[in-house]
């Protein structure tokens, strides 16, 4: 079994190194040590300790507590070792939820306890978690803070279990004195599980020696299930009765004799760790069990679309009749030339002038091949304020099997403004909305900038789209995104044509109709007030940036589209990778339209937005039929099947030729000749006939699905 991993964080280097040698002598691994609250918070996300043993009075504007707050949103555990016991730096400390809390100077074997009960604290938290999630997929102290604060009624309840009778009731005044409420005091073991069933107190307090043929340890795993923590108050610390007690996953274990603030501090960590799981459990199993309601709406709106194109499938071929179909083009063709009409209008120019820090994000998992050239040119970023660097790099490498953590250590050497996020399985793999919070825990940005690992930019790029957050309800900017390799193939050059199209003319048209456009995962930037109130990236959305412009939207924020800042990046230069790209794409697209569209419906938002965010979300539908129809048409002039199509001309005419103008348009703006758009605009139209059978593809996916998972797009770096 691997060593635990340990993090010291403490500012007197002679003390760090003495308590480094005391951790690798009992068997730990010390993969760094930290001086200051920003170098723990970075050795932290780095290199994922197991634990973080912290001090409180750090170097720096940071300390101790501030730094574990941040430590702690990353899912590590934190220990304080520290000086200082008095009331307002408990108090202070606890909010942390820390999983221990140790007064220097201290015994060697409690340090050695503390450390090895959290890691078995945390590890039985952990699968907890891990259980839910795929359940259904898936300083001396004054002692009367309570009795001056809370109600007697409230205080924390207390069940003393001591075989000796004068030490339990010499503990049990200590405990009332402090304010706690002493249910009983009990001296063998099956006495303590009655009563333990009886009261369900907040915490017992457990000797482990006592009358009787059950032991503390027998009684702790009996009750195991009654989710009460457990605190071990024993004069035995041999490495036998150790080992037992750890495997009933305690809240804490303090060696006889004791002192009284040691014992107040020590209930006062687990009474808070143990509240801060089970919030944190209970929050979980919530968000677990509204996505499995979604699963369910998507998993019943497929069913009934299919019914319903099935149903029309059998129509026609019984009648040989597609006039419906021309009437159903009409919708989306009408659309499709008013959002044109629109994009001919010059857009708002930006007013923004403030300058705010950025932190870049960037979600990494096995891109050894680009994530070099990537940083590279973020790097070279001009953009200074008052002559600093007004911007941070932040990479969140997530569970990478390749080198790129190799790659990652020496970009480190050449920017020291890099900073890297590991996760380590089982978190990894789970969604790149996890991916991006994990780098919003830790950012120092007033502004969030996600790249894609593939990514490529000028450097003037954050200083021509900052100024698009120019009004306070403006949530985001969109960039505009272009294909580096896009000669490489006919598959990649169509991609070209189709980032085209979107930018040039769909979101330079939602911009110009009310600031409504869409972020799309690479050089995108947001407000991180913003993602903070809406509680960051969805984790278990296939497409997390469509679904956060839908939040966004829904809370009635604004997004920009900023066409002169361009990010480059790899177009899919192979058939097969393209279309598994493609059905994550449309199944994230169908998900955010099945769950979302009731929201829509019922948001306090303009009714044009209601319809143009509607109409964005079945986009797809609408061009799978735009392809039905045309193969249609193609069956009747070459007479092997007829299909009559009885609607007005004029109908005919707009469904069948509404498809050209803005593929035409989006080519022209990048100034490609005339002849050169006529040959790439059919070809563009024999590329989306792909998405007939993507439809289909996307379907079957959604109905066989069991959860929700980042199926990342293959980068090459050619």
């Amino acid at each position: 079994m691997k060593p635990a991993s340990v993090l010291i964080v403490e500012d007197e280097m002679v003390t760090a190194l003495d308590l480094k040698d005391k951790l690798v002598n009992a068997g730990f691994i010390v993969p760094a040590i930290a001086a200051s609250g920003e170098e723990a918070i970075d050795a932290a996300a780095e290199f994922r300790p197991d634990v973080v043993l912290m001090d409180i009075v750090l170097q720096g504007e940071m300390d101790g507590i501030q730094a574990a707050r941040k430590i702690s949103s990353l899912d590590i555990p934190v220990v304080f070792l520290t000086a200082y016991s008095d009331e307002v730096t408990l108090q202070r400390a606890k909010s942390t939820s820390p999983y221990g809390y140790i007064i220097k100077p201290y015994p060697d074997k409690e340090l050695q306890l503390t450390l090895e009960t959290t890691l078995q604290k945390h590890h039985e938290y952990r699968d907890k978690v891990e259980s839910i999630r795929y359940k259904g997929l898936g300083d001396g102290v004054p002692l009367t803070s309570y009795e001056d604060e809370v109600p007697w009624e409230e205080r924390p309840k207390i069940l003393i279990v001591e075989d000796e009778i004068i030490t339990a009731m010499d503990l049990a005044a200590q405990l009332e004195d402090m304010g706690y409420l002493v249910v009983d005091t009990v001296a063998n073991g099956q006495d303590a599980i009655k009563k333990a069933e009886l009261f369900r107190p907040d915490l017992i307090l457990m000797d482990i020696v006592l009358s009787g043929e059950l032991d503390g340890i027998n009684v702790a795993e009996h009750i195991h299930d009654l989710d009460i923590p457990v605190v071990y108050l024993s004069a035995y610390t041999d490495d036998v009765t150790i080992e037992r007690a750890l495997k009933t996953s305690p809240f804490g274990y303090l060696p006889k004799p004791y002192q009284i603030d040691e014992l107040y501090i020590t209930l006062e960590t687990a009474l808070q760790q143990h509240q801060s799981e089970t919030q944190r459990i209970e929050e979980i199993d919530h968000k677990i069990t509204v996505k499995e309601g979604e699963m369910v709406i998507e998993k019943t709106a497929v069913f009934f679309i299919s019914a319903i194109i099935i149903s029309l499938i059998v129509y026609s071929l019984a009648t040989r009749s597609m006039t419906w179909l021309m009437y159903l083009l009409f919708i989306p063709a009408f659309y499709n030339l008013f959002i044109i009409a629109v994009s001919l209008k010059k857009p708002s120019p930006p007013g923004g002038t403030e300058l705010p820090f950025i932190s870049i994000l960037i979600p990494a998992h096995n891109e050894e091949l680009t994530i070099g050239r990537c940083v590279r040119s973020l790097a070279e970023l001009d953009y200074y304020k008052d002559g600093k660097r007004n911007y941070e790099i932040i990479v969140i490498n997530d569970g990478s099997t390749d080198k790129t953590r190799e790659v990652l250590g020496n970009l480190k050497g050449e920017f020291n403004y890099l900073r890297i996020v590991t996760r380590k399985p089982p978190r990894a793999g789970k969604g790149k909305g996890y991916v991006l919070n994990d780098g919003v825990r830790v950012c120092q940005g007033d502004v969030i900038a996600v790249f894609d690992a593939d990514a490529r930019i000028e450097s003037d790029f954050l200083n021509k789209i900052i100024p698009y957050l120019d009004d306070d309800d403006v949530a985001g900017v969109q960039a505009r995104v272009r294909m580096y390799n896009a000669d490489r193939n006919l598959l990649t050059k169509m991609q070209e044509v189709e980032f085209s199209i979107f930018g040039n003319v769909i979101l330079r048209a939602r911009d110009i109709m009310g600031k409504s456009g869409f972020l799309g995962g690479n050089g995108q930037l947001t407000r991180k007030k913003f993602v903070e109130d809406i509680e960051g990236w969805d984790g278990f959305a296939v497409t997390e940036d469509l679904n956060m412009s839908i939040k966004l939207m829904l809370d009635g924020n604004k997004i920009r589209y900023c066409p002169e800042a361009v990010v480059w990046q790899e177009a899919v230069p192979e058939w097969k990778a393209f279309f598994r790209q493609r059905v994550r794409w449309a199944t994230g697209n169908l998900e955010t339209l099945f769950v979302y569209l009731a929201p829509i419906i019922d948001a306090k938002i303009p009714l044009y937005k209601k319809i143009d965010s509607i109409q964005y979300l079945v986009f797809l539908l609408f061009t799978v039929f735009v392809m039905l129809g045309y193969i249609v048409a193609i069956l009747n002039l070459g007479n092997v099947i007829r299909f009559s199509m009885e609607a007005p001309v004029i109908i005919g005419l707009i469904s069948t030729a509404a498809f050209f103008p803005g593929v035409l348009l989006g080519m022209r703006r990048d100034k490609v000749g005339i002849l050169r758009s006529l040959i790439r605009g059919v070809e563009y139209w024999a590329y989306c006939l792909y998405l007939i059978p993507l439809f289909f593809a996307a379907f079957v996916h959604m109905l066989t699905r069991k959860e929700r998972r980042w199926a990342k797009t293959k980068h090459t770096g050619e």
